[in-house]
Order: structure tokens, then C-alpha cells, then sequence
């Protein structure tokens, strides 16, 4: 019988060491993982950016590249510290371009294509639309910091794309 009662506290003696084991294991993987989840987010939000919701996309084909917005693209005050700009993507330029913006100022871009899939982005801001033939993207920023700052297409519109760079340049206080 003592042979029994011996085995029997060796094996709960096991069991316990054996589940605190696996026990420290799994937090250890947990841990890794964890790690790994906020190393992932921490490098994708360094390498892209917070993405931003845009303020919306207006589905009307007949007002879109070829309605009188489109056709003056020049800077326009709509309120106080306020503008707007239409820009036309087209094959293998943004218009306007280059264009100048107060420092300070909220800028309302509206943003359409001629032709294919387009994307605006200026890199270092939070604008990231997808100009797409017939709709009309719209997103609001302002330029905290004076400079010159580069539109690019990030979608791949055909054999001049590399070469689809437009220029945002920020004026230094200035009121227009």
C-alpha cells in the first residue's frame, strides 16, 4: 500500500510541476505574441500613416471632370482660413500643379480623374484619396508647416505613373 501512496503523491507532484510548466510556457507565448501584434502596428503607422476617413465621395459622372470646378483649377476662399481646389488627375499629371496654399489654412481638396484610377497622396499628411473617373473624392487638410510638398499617384495608371508627381507649395503666412 505504501508503494501505491508514494506513486500516487509522485504523480500529483508531476502533474503540479508539469501544469505550472505549460502554464508558463503559454504566458511566454502569449507575451511574444503580444509583442509581435504591437511591433506589427507600431511599424505599419510609422511606414503609412494614420489613415484618415476622407469627407466623402459624390457619384455623379456628369459633374465630374467635365463640369466648370474642373475646368478653372485655381485655389478658392470659402471662408475665413478656408479654401478649396479642384485637382483633375490625368494621364501623366495632377492640375494644378504646382500649387500654392497659406500656411495655416484649411485646404478642402476635391479630387477627380479624366481617365483611370488615380491616387492623390501627399506624403508626410494624412491625404490619401482615390481619384476615380466620375466620382468626385473630397478631403480637408491643413499645412502646419511651410514647404514644398509632393502629390504622388499611388495607384498604377499606366507607363508614365513613376513620373505622375505634383508639387503643394505652402507659403509662409500668406493670405490670399
Amino acid at each position: 500500500m505504501s508503494d501505491i501512496t508514494a506513486q500516487s503523491e509522485f504523480e500529483d507532484a508531476f502533474h503540479q510541476a508539469a501544469e505550472r510548466h505549460e502554464r508558463v510556457w503559454v504566458f511566454i507565448a502569449m507575451v511574444l505574441l503580444s509583442l509581435l501584434l504591437i511591433g506589427t502596428l507600431f511599424f505599419v503607422v510609422l511606414d503609412y500613416g494614420v489613415v484618415v476617413k476622407t469627407d466623402g465621395y459624390q457619384t455623379n459622372p456628369a459633374a465630374a471632370a467635365t463640369t466648370a470646378p474642373f475646368a478653372g483649377t485655381a485655389l478658392v476662399r470659402t471662408g475665413p482660413n478656408a479654401y478649396s481646389v479642384h485637382m483633375l488627375a490625368h494621364m501623366w499629371a495632377w492640375t494644378p500643379s504646382p500649387l500654392h496654399v497659406p500656411q495655416g489654412a484649411a485646404i478642402t481638396f476635391y479630387v477627380t480623374s479624366a481617365d483611370v484610377l488615380h491616387g492623390f497622396q501627399v506624403p508626410g499628411t494624412t491625404i490619401n484619396v482615390t481619384a476615380v473617373p466620375g466620382i468626385i473624392g473630397s478631403v480637408t487638410y491643413t499645412f502646419e508647416h511651410a514647404g514644398t510638398y509632393n502629390i504622388i499617384c499611388n495607384e498604377y495608371c499606366g507607363i508614365g505613373h513613376q513620373n505622375m508627381i505634383g508639387r503643394i507649395i505652402v507659403d509662409p503666412e500668406r493670405r490670399l
